[in-house]
């Protein structure tokens, strides 16, 4: 192909929506950095009546249903139609891994002589593999190690995810991009502040911490408002944003004590501007996840200047301790999960002068707009796209 010519790339995944999180999220940043297309194979679990389509999204049903709701089989009818669809394309980026979307982008782009990328989405997270830990290992070894070995790039969000899919990835596939988060301005910051805090009977002296992510066991919202009152810190509050997920906001409500009841909120899910707010609002930022391959709620308190409390199942932070002279730079990289150590790391936060936190919060945001800018996440995934064309620029 010519140098000159705009390459055509699609992002290829399963049901994009906005209720799959980060996924969808991650989808939308890489249709926008290579200004690309999206096909989605679609489950049909997700109700879209009123639903105002994007522009560039071309939808593939799973057939036949009820059986192959989860594209376990992209049958002919449906290849056939994907296939129309990406008709074309110098380029297929396949999101996610265990269903049939991922061999049928490797046999297209093979017979048309194309290359194709593989974003890993946390799949190979040990966590995740545990969970029908027999068929992923068996998709694996039949179907995994052929996709990634012709892949040519295997992208995943840092360098933690990378190292976890060594077992399965050659190293030679292996590219880590961190994802992009939006840096917030601080004009009206004080205003949202205060907004937030009255609404919720917060009194402008006290100390915020913030958990903002769905209230799923993975990450661990029942051991987070356990640890935040048994540290006993009377002078801080604690947000809690998330939609439910398995965990329901009454049974957490359940774990808090009346004496304790107006320094413990419960806001149920949150718009992004309602977020940011409550970013404003807060004074720090505690995730006690299991594991979060990439964190987009971590990297967002990052880039508004939080102070973090995190534990090392965030693997964002290993990437921000390793360019940190002194270790983590921005707030408390937990040792463990233990109780004991979020425990002791909130009494630590709670008495640290606010000179403190706003030195180890003007860090964390000044590593987000070095690493997470949108304008990074773009130069490098062009990068890796023109060396994948076998062009020596980047696609414009």
């Amino acid at each position: 192909m010519s140098g000159s010519t705009v390459p055509t790339i699609w992002d290829v995944c399963l049901t994009h929506d906005p209720v799959y999180g980060g996924i969808y999220r991650s989808v939308c940043n890489f249709a926008r950095a290579f200004d690309g297309q999206i096909l989605s194979f679609d489950d049909g679990a997700v109700d879209r009546s009123g639903w105002r389509e994007e522009p560039r999204v071309v939808r593939v049903a799973c057939r036949p249903r009820p059986w192959n709701r989860s594209c376990h089989l992209v049958t002919g009818s449906m290849a056939a139609a994907a296939a129309q669809a990406v008709a074309g394309a110098d380029l297929l980026v396949v999101h996610s891994l265990f269903r049939g979307h991922a061999p049928w982008a490797a046999e297209w782009c093979r017979a048309h002589g194309r290359p194709y990328f593989s974003v890993l989405e946390g799949c190979l997270d040990p966590w995740g593999l545990a969970n029908r830990a027999l068929a992923k290992r068996l998709w694996l070894t039949a179907r995994g190690r052929p996709f990634f070995a012709g892949a040519a790039r295997v992208i995943a969000a840092t360098n933690q995810e990378a190292a976890k899919a060594a077992a399965w990835v050659p190293a030679d596939r292996l590219a880590v991009v961190h994802w992009p988060v939006t840096l917030p301005s601080a004009a009206g910051r004080d205003a949202a502040r205060q907004a937030f805090r009255a609404e919720r009977g917060i009194p402008a002296e006290a100390r915020v911490l913030l958990f903002v992510g769905r209230l799923h066991p993975m990450k661990r919202p029942t051991h987070l408002v356990e640890a935040f009152l048994r540290a006993g810190v009377s002078d801080c509050h604690l947000v809690v944003a998330g939609m439910e997920e398995g965990v329901s906001i009454a049974s957490l409500e359940r774990l808090v004590p009346p004496d304790a009841a107006a320094r413990v909120h419960f806001t149920g899910s949150l718009g992004a501007a309602d977020v940011e707010a409550a970013c404003h609002a807060a004074d720090g930022f505690i995730s006690l996840s299991h594991r979060e391959n990439f964190g987009y709620a971590l990297a967002e308190a990052l880039a508004c200047g939080l102070p973090v409390i995190v534990t090392p199942g965030h693997d964002l932070a290993h990437d921000i301790a390793a360019d940190g002279a002194r270790g983590f730079p921005c707030g408390w990289l937990l040792r463990d999960d233990a109780a004991e150590t979020a425990i002791a790391a909130i009494r630590e936060f709670a008495v640290t002068p606010a000179a403190t936190l706003e030195t180890l919060g003007a860090a964390g945001r000044a590593w987000a707009a070095d690493h997470l800018s949108f304008d990074r996440f773009r130069t490098n995934l062009r990068r890796l796209a023109a060396e994948a064309l076998g062009r020596s620029e980047t696609p414009a």
